[in-house]
């Protein structure tokens, strides 16, 4: 691909994801202040979590490729508030399992439809057409350049 073209892709990019993460940031925030204290970071975990209740620590980490050291900490505030359990695998007690609460998931369901319309606004800006190949795209993309960097 031609040097400008790669260059065009950084900088778009870089845009789009400067806004999308500033919008769901906001988004998370106003709930931060009226029912939840939950950071974007906490909630991604928590999501994770949420949609996959019982997971390990460590298949938590591969999920959100990040290291088992950087999630450990928020795993830690998110179980402080009441959001999650962590509990020793009964087969194997180096292993830690993680559960969401009912508290847990009242947050993650409002943080869920928070995203959920956020979403959908820029999906409808879009149009169905585009919005289609748009999400044909990024399926492309997690398909042939993240899942094969696991």
């Amino acid at each position: 691909m031609e040097k400008q073209k790669v260059k065009q892709l950084i900088h778009s990019y870089q845009q789009t994801y400067i806004f999308a993460l500033t919008q769901i940031h906001q988004a998370i925030s106003e709930l931060s202040t009226s029912t939840a204290d939950i950071s974007i970071e906490q909630f991604f975990v928590l999501r994770e979590i949420a949609e996959n209740d019982g997971i390990g620590a460590s298949d938590l980490a591969l999920c959100l490729l990040a290291n088992k050291s950087a999630v450990t900490p928020k795993l830690k505030k998110l179980e402080e508030k009441g959001y999650i359990k962590r509990e020793k695998n009964p087969t194997d007690k180096r292993a830690i399992i993680l559960t969401i609460t009912k508290k847990g998931n009242e947050v993650y369901q409002e943080c869920e439809q928070k995203l959920e319309n956020l979403v959908n606004d820029w999906l409808e800006i879009l149009g169905e057409k585009d919005s289609e190949q748009f999400l044909n795209l990024y399926e492309k993309i997690t398909k042939s350049v993240i899942q094969t960097r696991r």
